[in-house]
């Protein structure tokens, strides 16, 4: 049972709202889940947070559970309540009702920039040169995390326009990439991946196939095949989703949203 899980069983035991040292005390008492941490309350607060349908987290989990009173009392959502309403159930006040619906129209703004910044970064990327990609290609993957990446000659190096290392522990990889700057119809399909597979056996043990189009589900099954150098597809989406997330060519803008939670008042 995962620590949500145990949340929602000791939700469905009390059958009513609770705080976190409430719901933490049953699941102890019912032997639902065994905490490791020193803050075991904190570590449930975060999971419950995390499927917690009002509250808003960076990451928060798909799968919500709870509603979360301003008083720091944690209520099951109705389809998950396996108890009748013999008690009464709290129901969010007006205000709480209303900072929901700011808070949600906040948060579709913010998944609506962030898709309008991909697009325009993938059609940057799609109007610049073949040789300005494979430059980009090695500022995007030393930004990674790989090292020594450089740009390869073209006279010398056949499909292999960037190469450098990854490093594991106290030893290196030999990494290689092949970058194709397509426009979105143009997919990389089966040939170009074995091919590429092909021109970096025996030299490098990692192969990186980017490209701002997208692979056929072909090239997808033939990336990784047992005995052969793994190859790692990055196709235009993925790759504008990680310059977001790693701030390559994108400036973040913060707009602080302030959420009361009574939990952390004495904390």
């Amino acid at each position: 049972m995962k620590i949500y899980e145990a949340a929602v069983k000791s939700l469905n035991i009390l059958k009513r709202p609770a705080k976190v040292q409430e719901i933490y005390d049953v699941i102890i008492a019912s032997n639902l889940y065994e905490f490791g941490a020193k803050k075991p309350t904190e570590v449930l607060r975060v999971t419950m947070d995390k499927h917690t349908k009002n509250k808003n987290f960076n990451k928060m989990n798909q799968s919500r559970f709870f509603y979360k009173h301003s008083d720091g009392n944690y209520e099951l959502l109705e389809c998950f309540r396996e108890f009748g309403l013999t008690h009464q159930i709290k129901k969010p006040t007006r205000e709480e009702i209303q900072a929901d619906k700011i808070l949600a129209t906040i948060q579709e703004l913010a998944a609506n920039q962030r898709e309008k910044s991909k697009a325009e970064v993938l059609a940057y990327l799609r109007q610049i040169t073949p040789q300005e990609f494979e430059e980009f290609s090695e500022h995007f993957l030393t930004r990674y995390g790989f090292t020594k990446m450089k740009v390869s000659s073209l006279s010398r190096d056949g499909g292999i326009d960037v190469k450098g290392a990854l490093k594991i522990g106290i030893a290196e990889m030999g990494v290689a990439a092949q970058c194709k700057r397509y426009s979105a119809h143009n997919k990389v399909g089966r040939p170009d991946v074995a091919q590429f597979r092909g021109d970096i056996t025996g030299e490098f043990q990692q192969g990186i196939f980017i490209t701002t189009s997208s692979f056929t589900k072909e090239a997808m099954d033939v990336s990784f095949k047992p005995g052969c150098v793994p190859i790692i597809l990055i196709d235009g989406e993925q790759l504008a989703e990680i310059m977001i997330e790693k701030g390559i060519g994108v400036q973040k803008q913060s707009v602080e949203v302030y959420d009361f939670d009574a939990d952390l008042i004495f904390e």
